[in-house]
C-alpha cells in the first residue's frame, strides 16, 4: 500500500442531485465548452484558490468513460458529414478535463489522466503518490458523465456490460485537494490495487486486500454500493469525509478488468 496523502478540501458536483450546478461558472464557459468539462471545473473551482499560500500546483483526473457527448458529436459529423468537428475531437479525449482544469486555473505542474473503470479513483490516489514534493498540493478530479445514447446502445452491448448499464448509475465530479504533508483538519487516505480477482467474490478479494494491506483493521469496509457507478467509490470518500467517519476503507470492483482495489481513508474521531 502507498503512503498517506491528507485530504484538505473536497467537493461534489451531481446534476442530478443539484440542478443549479452551472450558476456560478463563467458564461463564457455555459456556451463554449463541453458538458463534463463543464462539471470538472465546477468541481475544481470549488475546491482551489490561486491566493491560496499554498495553491494547488498539479492535476489528476480519473475517468471510466471520457466525454461521452463530445465522442458522439464527433462520430455524428464524421458519419453524416464524412468530417468530424475537430473542436469536438478535442473535447472528446479522456485526458481534456485535465488540460480544461489546469488552464482554466493557472496550474502549471505535472496533469495525469487515469482511465481504469470503477477503480479510477483508486488509480488516481495511487499516482499521485507519485508526485515530487514540490508538485503538492495536489487536485484529484474523479468524474463520469451518463448520456441518452448508453441507454440505446444497452441492449447491444455484451452480457456483462448490458447488466451495468441497466442500472440508474449517477454521474458526478468529485473534486479533492491532497497534500504530502499533513494540517490541521485534513485527513489522511491512500489506496492499493488494483489486483485481480480471478473470478471470486469482489466483496471477499477486497476484505482479504484490506487486511493484507492494512493490518489489523477493525473499520468499515464500505463496498456494497462500489459498483453501481464509475464515481461512487469517489461519492463514498467525499460522504466519509463529510461525515467525518473515522476509520474506514471503500472497496471498488471493475466487470470490466475483473480487478478490484480499496481506498483508506482514516480521519479524527
Amino acid at each position: 500500500m502507498n503512503r498517506y496523502l491528507y485530504v484538505t478540501r473536497h467537493f461534489v458536483v451531481s446534476p442530478s442531485r443539484s440542478p443549479q450546478w452551472r450558476d456560478e461558472l463563467p458564461a463564457a464557459m455555459k456556451r463554449r465548452d463541453a458538458r463534463i468539462w463543464q462539471m470538472a471545473y465546477a468541481a475544481a473551482q470549488k475546491v482551489t484558490d490561486p491566493a491560496d499560500r499554498h495553491p494547488v500546483r498539479s492535476v489528476i483526473t480519473a475517468t471510466a468513460l471520457g466525454a461521452l457527448e463530445e465522442t458522439r458529436l464527433f462520430l455524428d459529423g464524421a458519419f453524416t458529414d464524412g468530417l468530424g468537428s475537430p473542436r469536438n475531437f478535442i473535447a472528446s479525449v479522456h485526458n481534456s478535463m485535465a488540460g480544461r482544469i489546469a488552464l482554466g486555473l493557472g496550474i502549471s505542474g505535472p496533469n495525469l489522466t487515469l482511465c481504469d473503470s470503477h477503480n479510477s479513483f483508486a488509480s488516481g490516489i495511487v499516482s499521485a503518490d507519485l508526485l515530487r514534493p514540490q508538485d503538492f498540493p495536489a487536485l484529484i478530479c474523479v468524474i463520469d458523465e451518463r448520456v441518452p445514447l448508453l441507454d440505446e446502445l444497452q441492449p447491444h452491448l455484451p452480457g456483462r456490460c448490458r447488466q451495468f448499464f441497466l442500472q440508474s448509475w449517477e454521474e458526478a465530479a468529485v473534486a479533492f485537494v491532497v497534500t504530502d504533508q499533513p494540517s490541521e483538519g485534513s485527513v489522511r487516505i491512500r489506496a492499493a490495487g488494483p489486483i485481480p480477482a480471478n473470478r471470486r467474490d469482489p466483496l471477499e478479494v477486497c476484505r482479504e486486500l484490506t487486511q493484507r494491506t492494512i493490518p489489523g483493521f477493525a473499520g468499515r469496509l464500505l463496498f456494497e454500493e462500489s459498483s453501481t457507478s464509475f464515481v461512487q467509490p469517489a461519492l463514498s470518500a467525499a460522504q466519509a469525509l463529510t461525515q467525518n467517519s473515522g476509520h474506514c476503507v471503500i472497496g471498488s470492483y471493475s466487470p470490466v478488468t475483473g480487478a478490484c482495489a480499496i481506498v483508506e481513508i482514516l480521519s479524527a474521531t
